[in-house]
């Protein structure tokens, strides 16, 4: 005759079992609760162990393992100093356009959101190192997708060179920088991407050599500000909030000449974040789109273009 017995118990253990002058005590441990086994004694003590003992004792591994409790989920979000309305750090909190969106979507996979600050070509390292779990304004690129899942777009970014038009002369096209028109100096985020055109001018000396690069967003508005470069790569939306939020000197910016425009994601880590982690954000991205959740936040920042950013992962 077999009785069990459903105990609670501490974290999964061996088996163990113990003879009395009753019978056989024989249990198992799970996370969550422990069976014991009571067998009376029989004639051949060693075959009935192994007989019924055996597939309880293979049974409740499987169960142990089953209910194996989750690791608590966090995510770890790359933060610049300042890159308003998307990222701005107010004392020791973070908000923004790309905060807000980004913390909505941990919420809706159950996850923490940690913040890193972190400069942009550092955090890129990170991430592919699987130090940092997401990155926001990620250009889609084929180089970039061996280390990253795109999910979004969160963004369409419109980079313009950005300076005092009083004191430029004045460029038609992006070509004219090679040839006709010569800026001086341009400030250009390095590891950004600002499309082929961009990038195959950059490989003429006339251009490459006005080109300064610089690590961390926030130094393009103090270099522009200081007149250390006369013009910088940013995205418009940057210099309305400079303009509406009246930081200094910002009144006498302007956007010279458009150089790029492009959708960006929230890029994932592909070292540090699972397949199925990757695709159960980039369905609850799809949920969020779908509720109503995004636009609102878009709408609280005054971002109008919204209603282009139509879910397309690239996982």
């Amino acid at each position: 005759m077999k009785r069990f017995l459903l105990m609670p118990r501490a974290p999964c253990i061996s088996p163990a079992d113990s003879v009395s002058n009753s019978g056989l005590i024989y249990t198992v441990q799970t996370a969550n609760f422990a069976v014991t086994s009571y067998l009376r004694p029989a004639y051949n003590y060693a075959n009935t162990v192994m007989r019924l003992t055996i597939p309880l004792f293979l049974s409740v591994l499987m169960l142990c393992s089953a209910m194996t409790v989750a690791q608590p989920c966090t995510l770890r979000m790359s933060a610049e100093t300042d890159f308003p309305p998307h990222l701005i750090r107010q004392n020791a909190n973070w908000t923004g356009l790309s905060i807000e969106l980004m913390q909505q979507l941990a919420q809706a996979v159950d996850c923490q959101l940690v913040f890193v600050n972190s400069p942009w070509l550092r955090a890129m390292q990170l991430s592919e190192q699987g130090e940092l779990d997401v990155l926001s304004h990620l250009s889609f690129n084929p180089q970039r997708k061996q280390h990253f899942s795109f999910i979004g777009p969160h963004h369409i970014e419109a980079i313009y060179l950005v300076g005092d038009p009083s004191q430029l002369p004045q460029a038609e096209t992006l070509s004219d920088l090679a040839s006709k028109v010569d800026y001086g100096r341009i400030a250009a985020l390095h590891g950004a991407y600002y499309g082929e055109a961009f990038a195959k001018l950059a490989q003429q000396p006339a251009f490459a050599r006005q080109l300064v690069s610089i690590s961390s967003i926030q130094d393009k508005l103090a270099l522009l500000r200081a007149g250390r470069v006369n013009a910088i790569l940013e995205d418009i939306s940057v210099l309305r909030y400079w303009q509406q939020h009246q930081y200094p000197n910002a009144e006498h910016y302007a956007p010279l000449l458009k150089v790029y425009e492009s959708p960006v994601y929230f890029g994932f880590s592909k070292t540090s974040l699972t397949k199925q982690k990757r695709q159960q954000l980039a369905d609850a991205w799809q949920q969020l789109h779908q509720q109503g959740v995004l636009g609102a936040i878009y709408q609280k920042y005054q971002i109008d273009n919204y209603r282009k950013l139509e879910p397309v992962p690239i996982l």
